[in-house]
């Protein structure tokens, strides 16, 4: 396969096959049965694997030969999609191909969707963990999402929608994915991470946010273990109207900006973390409001400017 081209039947050493179909979301599979499904969406969660098997199965449910809304799994379509094998998906992982998003690849992308399905009477592009597309590559998709050719999906995943331009974030229906059922998180993190205590699981559990790879790595690395903790310091500094607690909690990573953007991420997706909103009595539209917020300063990190600054605005644009 050709670097930086979409895994058109994840052929080779990237073959990717679907055991386990995971739910759609209610409004999605009502949309589906109903034939009034947005051309445009986005799936957000905490899990990168999570993200890309919904997105396959929503897939399937547009490929579906039975046109019930949902990926029968038995038709000749559905097959297909199961073992990566349909022509008309296009996944783009940056996860399996770190230059997939760059420029030329999405003006690829395209091209490719103004030509004729293969077998389809549609196309879908999969674009997993948009966020991290460039600005620039975001740009170039804006008039394709907009007006798009006839039958053509796309599908975006995300663990922070907000990372995803505004203009990009307005024209496309956004679905939160409820997270991994504990015990499901719990297994998988064994599995990942063998070898803790059950004291040590829980207290991963509870700050992975239904993500059994974060809480693998929360396990294993103490490099997560420190970032963690001061996010989520930052976190209950935001909840009880405390600056200081902020600034303090950021300042050791101020000097180090590929860190102290790696904390504000952190930060964002401890947000999104019912558990531990409830832990320190913060509200989610509080939370929402905070998540939206540090995109912009995600942005000024990335322009080089001054890391306390940053820290500053946070306090202040999230302040209760």
């Amino acid at each position: 396969m050709k670097s930086s081209e979409p895994l058109r039947g994840f052929t080779g050493s990237r073959r990717y096959t679907l055991t386990v179909i995971p739910p759609l979301p209610q409004p999605v599979t009502t949309a589906l049965a109903a034939g009034r499904l947005t051309h445009a969406l986005c799936l957000e969660a905490p899990s990168p694997a999570l993200l890309r098997d919904t997105a396959i199965a929503l897939v399937g449910a547009l490929l579906c030969r039975e046109g019930n809304g949902s990926l029968c799994g038995a038709c000749p379509a559905c097959r297909k999609v199961l073992v990566g094998e349909h022509p008309d998906l296009m996944l783009y992982d940056p996860d399996e191909d770190k230059d997939i998003y760059k420029k030329e690849s999405l003006r690829r992308l395209r091209a490719e969707l103004y030509r004729t399905p293969v077998e389809a009477p549609r196309k879908v592009a999969i674009l997993q963990l948009a966020e991290r597309i460039p600005a620039e590559g975001q740009n170039l998709l804006l008039k394709i999402i907009e007006e798009p050719p006839e039958d053509t999906f796309f599908v975006f995943t995300a663990q922070n929608r907000y990372r995803l331009l505004p203009t990009v974030l307005s024209r496309v229906t956004c679905y939160t994915l409820p997270p991994a059922a504990p015990a499901d998180c719990l297994r998988r993190m064994k599995e990942l991470a063998p070898g803790h205590t059950e004291e040590e699981l829980n207290r991963a559990l509870l700050r992975c946010g239904g993500s059994p790879e974060t809480g693998a790595a929360l396990l294993k690395d103490p490099a997560v273990q420190k970032r963690y903790a001061a996010a989520e310091e930052m976190l209950a500094g935001l909840a009880m109207a405390n600056p200081y607690r902020v600034i303090a909690a950021a300042a050791p990573l101020e000097k180090d900006r590929a860190g102290y953007t790696a904390l504000l991420e952190t930060l964002a997706e401890l947000l999104a973390n019912p558990a531990l909103r409830e832990m320190y009595n913060l509200p989610s539209r509080a939370a929402a409001g905070c998540r939206a917020q540090i995109a912009p300063l995600l942005q000024m990190c990335e322009r080089n400017a001054h890391l306390p600054l940053v820290t500053a605005l946070l306090t202040e644009r999230c302040r209760r």
